[in-house]
């Protein structure tokens, strides 16, 4: 079995919370057990103190230069169970994030639908991105755009893709931006886990599903919004149970 290069990249502000750099040091220690056992070979870098978009160019880029097949990225302000990489790559799709939300009220979930146009006075394209604030609960759900408080990317669905991938002068959000550009370049297939929920260390409070449910209550956002039904939405696939031989040895697929 091949192993398979992941760039674990985390665009930073300079002044990680250190309620985050514990989860984050929870994550690099599973990396470091992944790749004991032959599957993955991390590479962990940082990109930070510069504007978001560049940094998370850099990122790209030096996935790119390392033959990477995963970019692996999760914000500095952001808390994630240590096995947050097992849970998105088990989708094997083009690009996943998990759930997670704004840090500022009213805490929307960054899940998104969105409307291209023509602006004829300017003479060129324009991108509308709406809130889905009513969604399946614990679901693999396709949308239009995801947030990339953290994301899985697949670098082979990318390839095709041409710079600059985050950089822009429009105001659309660098996150929604990619994924608008990777469905639009490479026919890319966007989704978000939302059986999988991040931490966003807002101001006095963690913002996540437990807490934007109390905020938002999913009855009443249901009656505003309806149920969702921009793409399609799919049970979370659990991963195989491992094969053990007589021994107890794991035995691989394939061999």
């Amino acid at each position: 079995m091949a192993v398979k290069k992941v760039l674990f990249g985390v665009p930073t502000e300079g002044h990680t919370p250190s309620t985050a750099l514990q989860s984050l040091l929870a994550m690099h220690f599973h990396h470091g057990v992944l790749a004991g056992q032959g599957k993955y070979e991390f590479y962990t870098t940082t990109s930070g103190r510069i504007f978001t978009p560049l940094a998370r160019e850099k990122l790209m880029d030096s996935a790119r230069e390392i033959g990477a097949d995963y970019l692996f990225m999760i914000d500095d302000d952001m808390l994630a169970p240590p096995d947050l990489f097992d849970r998105l790559v088990r989708h094997d799709v083009d690009v996943v994030s998990p759930l997670a939300f704004t840090r500022n009220p009213p805490y929307s979930p960054v899940l998104y639908r969105t409307r291209e146009g023509w602006d004829p006075i300017n003479r060129r394209e324009y991108h509308i991105s709406e809130w889905i604030r009513s969604y399946p609960k614990d679901k693999l759900l396709e949308c239009d755009a995801v947030g990339f408080g953290s994301v899985l990317i697949k670098m082979s669905s990318v390839a095709k893709m041409s710079k600059p991938y985050f950089m822009s002068a429009c105001g659309t959000g660098e996150d929604i931006l990619f994924c608008i550009n990777a469905k639009k370049q490479c026919g890319c297939r966007i989704f978000m886990d939302t059986s999988t929920k991040l931490g966003h260390i807002s101001h006095t409070v963690i913002v996540d599903e437990t807490f934007s449910d109390k905020v938002n209550d999913p009855a009443e956002m249901e009656k505003l919004f309806g149920d969702y039904e921009r793409h399609r939405v799919l049970d979370v696939i659990l991963p195989p149970k491992p094969v053990l031989d007589k021994d107890g040895t794991e035995v691989l697929a394939g061999l």
